[in-house]
């Protein structure tokens, strides 16, 4: 017999959480919730509040009601934010585990986390999970009590990342439902690692004003989670790995030693990996013209290096503790992508200018476009609203 079921803690949405059907479906919760309203006759309803710094006006109306998000007052709340609700209709009925379904799908923030981190790269700005409940109206499920969660925000100076900021052109009613469609036309293979891109995208912007180092952690790890997918060419990755295999095979170390070695160099080719994916999705986002300030413009001819840069800085914090060089905000430099310092000491450290990484909101606009055409690439449905965001639409390029 199968493990029972059980409603998993870390699910923000529990009283909405299904557990997987029968079979290898390992789409993203959200797309097999409305297929299964559509075989179950009985459902329930829940209500999530959720808060933004953005003002986004609209209505989505989603499957026929079954996915409602609106701003729910004129006015900011008592935390700094403006509430939206999204109501989701849940089936009643739970299916079995499919214990032999293979790895199968996980997101640990539920169907609800998936629109919110869906909602964040579209709209381009973060989104916070406040409580959810049960809508009142069926007497069975008895006193519904409200689930509060804990979320943390800070008020910063909208020049630090002045996309993230911005309302110009957002609306719930327009577009968002295209994209659903063509995030549900996505294919099936790549639904969990594409939420997982999206997801520490929605956990990077939400760093904007906390943690600027972690902005770009979170946003290295967005792409790294579609990267598996890219095949090196052999340039790249077959002559050198030969001569590595080679030497490896040659050398007098242990088992243990040449595996570790080994795994050396698969280190390095993820470097290589998140490089070549970002080039081969970046299409459209770097504009030609002049600038006023060209030197601090960055053209697709540097992107090779500034990724470089980008990831070995990365690396650096994570495995040896090493502080990155960020570029610093200046007053009307919100229209650049870097700033105009070439090194600085502190304390009795050097930083290079080889070591500076570029704006926030130039590399998150970049990951982002990145996201959007990598959807755009992989749904079977190239939807209008895709190409509209990549074009310029709501919280789309901001260069």
């Amino acid at each position: 017999m199968g493990e029972p079921e059980r409603l998993e803690d870390t699910d923000h949405a529990n009283p909405e959480l299904l557990s997987l059907p029968k079979g290898s479906d390992n789409r993203m919760g959200w797309v097999r919730n409305l297929e299964a309203l559509d075989r179950e006759s009985e459902h329930f309803v829940v209500e999530y509040e959720l808060g933004s710094e953005c003002r986004i006006p609209g209505l989505l109306d989603y499957f026929d009601g079954k996915i409602i998000c609106a701003l729910m007052s004129n006015e900011e709340g008592r935390n700094g934010l403006w509430p939206y609700n999204l109501v989701l209709h849940i089936p009643r009925d739970r299916h079995g585990h499919n214990l032999k379904a293979g790895k199968g799908y996980y997101f640990k923030d539920g169907r609800s986390g998936e629109l919110v981190a869906l909602m964040s790269l579209f709209f381009r700005c973060r989104f916070y999970l406040i409580s959810s409940r049960h809508l009142p109206g069926d007497p069975r499920m008895g006193m519904t009590l409200k689930r509060e969660y804990p979320f943390f925000t800070v008020k910063c100076n909208p020049a630090i990342h002045p996309p993230l900021f911005g309302n110009a052109d957002k609306n719930l009613a327009v577009d968002f439902k295209e994209f659903l469609d063509t995030v549900r036309a996505l294919d099936p293979k790549l639904h969990q690692d594409y939420i997982l891109a999206c997801h520490h995208y929605a956990r990077a912007v939400r760093e904007v004003g906390v943690d600027s180092e972690m902005v770009f952690i979170r946003l290295v790890s967005a792409i790294e989670a579609l990267c598996r997918h890219v095949n090196l060419d052999r340039e790249d990755d077959a002559l050198e790995e030969q001569k590595i295999a080679a030497l490896i095979a040659s050398s007098d170390l242990s088992p243990e030693q040449k595996k570790e070695l080994k795994n050396t160099f698969d280190a390095r080719k993820s470097g290589k990996k998140f490089i070549r994916f970002i080039e081969r999705h970046s299409g459209g986002y770097f504009e030609d013209g002049n600038f006023e300030a060209k030197p601090l413009k960055i053209k697709v001819a540097d992107l090779d290096k500034v990724l470089r840069i980008i990831y070995n800085a990365r690396s650096k914090y994570l495995h040896a503790g090493e502080p990155m060089f960020l570029s610093t905000p200046y007053k009307g430099g919100e229209k650049w992508d870097t700033d105009p310092i070439l090194g600085m000491w502190v304390d009795s450290r050097r930083f290079d200018a080889a070591q500076k990484l570029p704006y926030a909101h130039f590399f998150e606009g970049l990951v982002r476009h990145c996201l959007l055409n990598y959807l755009k690439t992989n749904s079977s449905k190239l939807d209008l609203a895709v190409n509209y965001l990549l074009a310029g639409g709501p919280g789309g390029r901001c260069r």
